[in-house]
């Protein structure tokens, strides 16, 4: 520090490297004095690890959520939302900090659609391993139509239909598309730690739809989602549980038991083929479509993962989740090749 005389007068402020102070009526010339403020509270170092696994899985699931969000219109706003949502305050969590500065957070909490149709539904992990969505309450038990292997899902679908009107039920309401985003692994891949080279797992998704008719099965749209769908197995008058089967070779299964002989849980089981030789290694994430007024509405939904990862994260479960080729399909969530978009 020094005292100083200026041709120009007493002055203040700083530059590139002075800071100038005056000190009771004389000019004091120092050395500036850089301060890096990184704050490392555990709250500011959680909204850090979280920005870049948010546009990870923004990227995975841009095919999705890009149209995803209830009242937002489609593409960058869709996307801006989707970043919005999951890194509001509190949306999600990080468990640790892995040692090369990759975060984790609750992947169970992703956020993935948004919107107003209030649904009661459970998803839950099944005992063989299967991602199981439940309407959370006892129905009556359906009653299947026969219908043979091989046939178009139309049969089961109607039926599903009459079922949803006369009982009531929401889950599967007449005119509501049931959209499954399942996560499941597919191989791995080298990569190197910063203190090794692991074998990390990879990820990919499987989108599967299905439409409720509402008195209009023979509609372009609804052909258009369910006619790739097949009767699976043979059913048999009465059934109380039916399969159906996509061209992919997925697999869809509606049931409703688990309780006596008249009323029971109404359980849909997803199972894409990709996943068929993978035990207890996928999560669902389970959206609801309808078009109304005008309006293609959502359900919130978030993506579920119907197994205990290892506790804390690893940089091999983050890997896992978010290491993906993000396979979806434009307008997904809306029936047919409807493309007018949402409005607000």
């Amino acid at each position: 520090m020094a005292k100083s005389k200026s041709f120009f007068g007493l002055r203040s402020g700083s530059t590139k490297s002075l800071t100038f102070q005056v000190y009771r009526g004389e000019q004091i010339t120092k050395d500036r004095v850089y301060r890096v403020s990184n704050p490392r509270t555990e709250a500011q170092m959680t909204q850090r690890a979280l920005i870049p696994i948010v546009a990870a899985a923004r990227s995975a699931l841009k095919g999705l959520v890009d149209h995803s969000f209830e009242g937002v219109a489609y593409g960058e706003a869709s996307l801006k939302e989707f970043s919005k949502q999951n890194l509001r305050a509190g949306a999600l969590s990080v468990t640790s900090y892995s040692p090369n500065g990759v975060s984790n957070p609750g992947f169970a909490d992703l956020i993935v659609s948004n919107g107003s149709i209030n649904v009661p539904y459970k998803v839950k992990s099944s005992p063989d391993d299967n991602t199981v969505v439940t309407a959370g309450q006892a129905f009556p038990v359906f009653k299947f139509p026969t219908a043979d292997e091989g046939a178009s899902a139309d049969v089961i679908l109607k039926y599903l239909e009459s079922y949803a009107r006369t009982n009531n039920v929401a889950l599967i309401a007449p005119g509501t598309q049931l959209s499954f985003l399942t996560i499941y692994q597919s191989g791995t891949v080298k990569v190197n730690t910063g203190k090794e080279t692991i074998d990390a797992p990879t990820s990919d998704f499987a989108l599967n739809r299905i439409y409720i008719p509402n008195g209009d099965s023979d509609s372009e749209n609804a052909k258009a989602i369910n006619g790739q769908w097949k009767v699976a197995d043979a059913v048999e008058q009465d059934a109380k549980q039916a399969t159906l089967k996509n061209n992919n070779g997925d697999l869809l299964v509606f049931s409703c038991g688990e309780g006596d002989n008249t009323v029971g849980e109404i359980n849909i089981v997803c199972m894409p083929k990709e996943i068929s030789t993978i035990s207890n290694n996928c999560g669902l994430a389970f959206i609801l479509s309808r078009f109304e007024s005008g309006v293609w509405k959502r359900s919130p939904s978030r993506l579920t993962i119907g197994f205990e990862p290892t506790t804390p994260y690893t940089f091999e479960d983050w890997l896992s989740t978010y290491q993906t080729t993000g396979a979806a399909s434009t307008k997904f969530l809306n029936t047919g090749d409807e493309g007018t978009g949402i409005r607000g």
